[in-house]
């Protein structure tokens, strides 16, 4: 097989998106680490955060220099955090996993906005784990992104017409309407959890969030990534709260997770909309399809 039959192959595309996320992962922790801190994410260049000695290219390569180095820097004591390491792993998958899926069925809106879909999803969990707040970039610009390339590439919403006005419009007008109706239930069940509970139930980067999350994936998905959020927030979440909460019993634990802490949200919202991205969209839609019908039907009747 000659090198541009390869490139051309699952294989080979599989192969540049392990690659390409690899490289992504890495901008992606230099970005979850200087934004929080207001820092700029071009300049300086990479440097140690013990010694600020500067890092060069060659102990600065995704996921091997980790491994070389046994997770230690190479200009002092520095421990570098295996997070650092998990998170270009874990980009580089999914980035891998979404080359291959559209090396099968050909779609380079479907491919450009899931690989960019999918990182600032990745950067949310990230950053709102760490910090408990989601950057209006992520959020906001990533709402911004969505309806932009919606317009470009309108098959990022699987729509495809032969007038290419049409798809544009068509495109521009799904990412919108995912915008408002994801950022409007979302603030609705906080308003509404608020009353409940007597105080501040959710924050408004997860309502920021759910604009981001409709604009890539149309409003079934934003409404999915709020109720699968909640599920997959419960299904994590209660067990390591009734852990907690027996090994609290047995010794005095004050960094164990009690009912009525505050936790962040925006990690599983950004979990389930890459869910539905990457493998649930066609059961998601589906069924709120089958649900329209049904509907319909005894609207009829």
């Amino acid at each position: 097989m000659t090198l541009p039959e390869l490139l051309s192959s699952e294989t080979g595309m599989l192969l540049a998106g392990l690659s390409l996320g690899a490289v992504a992962g890495s901008f992606l922790n230099v970005c979850a680490h200087r934004i929080p801190l207001g820092q700029s994410v071009v300049s300086p260049r990479s440097r140690c955060p013990q010694c600020k000695s500067p890092i060069p290219w060659y102990r600065n390569l995704p996921l091997v220099s980790w491994l070389i180095q046994g997770g230690k820097a190479g200009c002092c004591t520095f421990k570098i955090p295996f997070r650092y390491w998990l998170v270009e792993a874990f980009v580089a998958l999914v980035f891998g996993y979404l080359f291959y899926c559209y090396a099968q069925i050909p779609s380079l809106g479907l491919l450009v906005g899931g690989c960019i879909f999918a990182w600032l999803m990745v950067a949310v969990v990230v950053v709102d784990m760490e910090h408990m707040i989601i950057p209006d970039r992520f959020s906001m610009g990533g709402a911004v992104g969505g309806v932009l390339l919606s317009i470009a590439f309108p098959s990022l919403h699987l729509i495809h017409q032969s007038n290419d006005f049409l798809e544009r419009f068509g495109g521009g007008m799904n990412s919108l309407i995912g915008v408002l109706i994801g950022s409007a239930s979302m603030y609705w069940i906080g308003i509404l959890a608020e009353k409940a509970l007597k105080k501040e139930a959710l924050g408004e980067g997860d309502v920021k969030l759910m604009g981001c999350i409709g604009a890539f994936c149309g409003w079934k998905g934003a409404v999915f990534a709020i109720f699968g959020g909640a599920t997959l927030g419960a299904l994590i979440l209660l067990p390591v709260m009734v852990v907690g909460r027996m090994r609290s019993n047995e010794k005095d634990d004050s960094e164990a997770l009690a009912w009525g802490q505050e936790v962040p949200f925006g990690p599983y919202l950004a979990l389930a909309g890459l869910l539905y991205l990457g493998c649930l969209r066609s059961w998601v839609d589906g069924w709120f399809d089958s649900f329209a019908l049904v509907f319909r039907t005894s609207s009829v009747g």
